[in-house]
């Protein structure tokens, strides 16, 4: 499986699988079926309703792109609210993210929804093309938007990890945990196992800072950068067991 790194600000390097062109392809097929019945649905719809009452085409025009608007909406928006998966990624285990780490705007999204019309519509193909080409296997919309499509299929190795079981009378610390995805999750174990191997402290608090940076996670001054992301691993564990 094909890796990139990126740097964070605090200098950390951290790597992420890329997502296969197979798998991006096969949660395109299942969100393209998605939208398929939903077309189906406006169809029937209008077969139901007396257009007759429409008088100009203007009115018509307009009904109609009432009735598909959310299919306009179906990828910026979903991935945008959903941490970058549309329902075919969540099936997929695939996930849209910023290069340099940082949370996905909605503006990043709508520009990788505009450039799939060149790539599949106006061009087919070059979409395809780009991502066998480029390092972080990109479409030409994911080059603009600075974005790639990375996998989440290590779960399982996450799980065994630092999955543990939760005390029941366990009381989460910082609610913003339950926001984090598993990928940003597994990054933070990654660079917290580089560190714990020799016990690095300075890589600790470069790691610390990176999550107050980065997550908005903020580290109370009691508490040390160890603990502190230890208690992060708590908390996500159980977030993770309560949904």
């Amino acid at each position: 499986m094909s890796e990139f790194s990126i740097q964070t600000a605090q200098n950390i390097q951290i790597k992420q699988n890329l997502a296969s062109i197979g798998s991006r392809f096969f949660a395109f097929l299942i969100d393209s079926f998605i939208i398929f019945w939903f077309y189906i649905f406006v169809f029937y719809l209008l077969s139901k309703m007396n257009l007759k009452d429409i008088h100009s085409n203007i009115e018509i025009y307009a009904f109609l792109m009432v009735l598909t608007l959310p299919l306009f909406l179906y990828f910026p928006v979903i991935q945008y609210w959903n941490n970058g998966q549309t329902p075919g990624k969540m099936a997929m285990k695939i996930r849209v993210v910023k290069i340099d780490n940082t949370h996905p705007r909605l503006l990043d999204f709508v520009i990788r929804w505009l450039f799939r019309i060149v790539e599949v519509n106006l061009i087919p193909g070059i979409g395809l093309i780009a991502i066998l080409f480029s390092e972080k296997k990109q479409r030409l919309g994911d080059m603009v938007a600075k974005t790639t499509v990375v996998s989440e299929k290590k779960r399982v190795d996450i799980n065994q990890s630092i999955f543990k079981s939760v005390d029941k009378n366990y009381q989460p610390v910082f609610p913003e945990v339950k926001y984090l995805s598993e990928q940003q999750i597994q990054l933070i174990k990654n660079i917290y196992d580089q560190a714990n191997k020799t016990y690095n402290r300075q890589l600790f608090k470069q790691l610390s800072d990176t999550i107050e940076h980065t997550y908005g996670i903020e580290k109370p001054k009691e508490m040390n950068e160890r603990r502190f992301i230890n208690t992060i691993f708590k908390d996500h564990n159980y977030y993770s067991n309560i949904q």
